[in-house]
């Protein structure tokens, strides 16, 4: 029986912070930069790389409290920070999903979850329902989720760290047989209409980037807004078939906008930073 429901803030990911917002812009800077420092960076030098991106210093140092709050970063001392390995961890597990996002084909497989957890377990219910969702997961029946088969090792790992994998059975299977068409399941099983405009905020957010914007200073700001704004779209979008997608589904202009300006960008704002961090 479970007996603790809380988690580490690190066992599984969390999008707490709003896109676009200070904290959620220096989070992504960490993600993407400061992970990969091999010694402590300077207060300071985080601060430029907030006010590149555009938030304002006074900002960038509330939000950076924030964080350290958080544990996404740690202050070894009054004038350095650090990533601690929890959250090390979290990145890493982070760039598998944002880099790489995937779609489910017609011969893809399929994950299916099932559980019964008794009225006194209500809270695990609803822990695991939220991870389950930002996993991006469907919900076909109280107790019952479906994922694509790739996402498996992440659906086993919101079970471990929820202490609830000795509750729940994982099927894993070719093509569901749907009541009706392919289509209406997805739309039933999945916030699509949430999902899409999830995408089209993504597109309206990248809409005055330009694959042309290559200087490392503007490059520098154009990326971080970017995966700013897409790193939890490759999470609560599971990257359903084509045949269950709405014919006005927007994840596929906006999957297109990222790949192209990830490659304009990328180089050249690692140019941009390492000379702001002097490495």
């Amino acid at each position: 029986m479970v007996t603790n429901t809380k988690i580490s803030a690190f066992s599984l990911d969390d999008f707490e912070a709003r896109t676009g917002s200070a904290t959620s812009i220096i989070r992504t800077i960490t993600g993407l930069y400061l992970r990969h420092q091999t010694a402590p960076v300077p207060r300071t030098q985080v601060v430029e790389l907030a006010t590149a991106a555009g938030i304002p210093a006074t900002t960038a140092q509330t939000a950076i409290s924030r964080l350290i709050d958080k544990q996404v970063l740690d202050s070894d001392s009054p004038s350095t920070l650090c990533v601690p390995s929890p959250a090390q961890a979290m990145f890493e597990r982070g760039s598998r999903r944002i880099f790489t996002p995937r779609q489910m084909s017609q011969a893809s497989q399929w994950c299916l979850v099932a559980y019964s957890l008794p009225e006194a377990l209500r809270p695990l219910r609803h822990q695991i329902r939220k991870h389950f969702q930002q996993l991006g997961g469907g919900l076909v029946t109280a107790g019952l989720w479906i994922f694509p088969e790739y996402l498996h090792e992440e659906v086993e790992a919101v079970l471990v760290a929820l202490q609830a994998r000795g509750q729940a059975t994982i099927f894993t299977g070719q093509q569901p047989h749907f009541p009706t068409t392919a289509k209406e399941a997805a739309s039933q099983w999945w916030d699509l209409d949430h999902l899409n405009s999830l995408h089209r905020q993504f597109l309206e957010a990248t809409a005055d980037l330009a694959e042309d914007q290559t200087q490392p200073a503007e490059a520098y700001r154009g990326y971080v807004i970017m995966i700013d704004a897409w790193r939890a779209l490759p999470y609560l979008d599971p990257g359903l078939p084509e045949s269950m997608l709405p014919d006005s589904w927007s994840g596929r202009q906006s999957r297109e906008r990222f790949l192209a300006l990830s490659q304009a960008f990328k180089d050249p704002a690692q140019q941009f930073v390492s000379s702001a961090l002097g490495s």
